[in-house]
């Protein structure tokens, strides 16, 4: 009796994978598919410093207190608003349409807030005030709505 439980330990011992564990075994999974975009390029995540929206903001009521109503606010009465419900001509992460034209911020605002990015710039367009790329013209984020003035 012996030799033969021997006999069966040794042949249990040479299979390569006892019986149970090789029909619990699964094949390994699949890596997931890497999620689409809809743009080409990675998008950049950029955080505005709450400090240089707060600034934005001080600048542009303080225009608007002085009588000056910045372009693509409209002067009613006393006062500046947005004109009548304009579609934004923009998106983040796609560059500028062509014929949408952005402008330099005023060099006094610009001392206020924090340095545009690296390959960065700030504009206004219309009632936004955005940062956005040097050369593709692509909208990296919004750090103003002035139509919230």
């Amino acid at each position: 009796m012996r030799p033969v439980l021997i006999a069966l330990l040794l042949l249990a011992g040479l299979s390569p994978i006892p019986l149970a564990l090789a029909q619990s075994t699964k094949p390994p999974a699949k890596p997931a598919a890497p999620a689409t975009q809809d743009s080409p390029l990675p998008t950049l995540s950029m955080v505005v410093p709450e400090r240089d929206r707060t600034a934005v903001y001080s600048y542009y009521r303080a225009e608007v207190a002085a009588g000056r109503c910045p372009a693509g606010l409209a002067k009613k009465g006393n006062a500046c608003g947005a004109p009548a419900q304009a579609k934004q001509a923009w998106k983040l992460d796609q560059p500028l349409p062509e014929g949408v034209k952005g402008e330099a911020l005023p060099p006094a605002l610009i001392a206020k807030i924090s340095p545009s990015p690296a390959g960065y710039q700030y504009l206004r367009v219309d009632n936004d005030i955005l940062i956005v790329s040097l050369g593709a013209r692509s909208v990296a984020t919004l750090v103003a709505d002035l139509s919230r003035l």
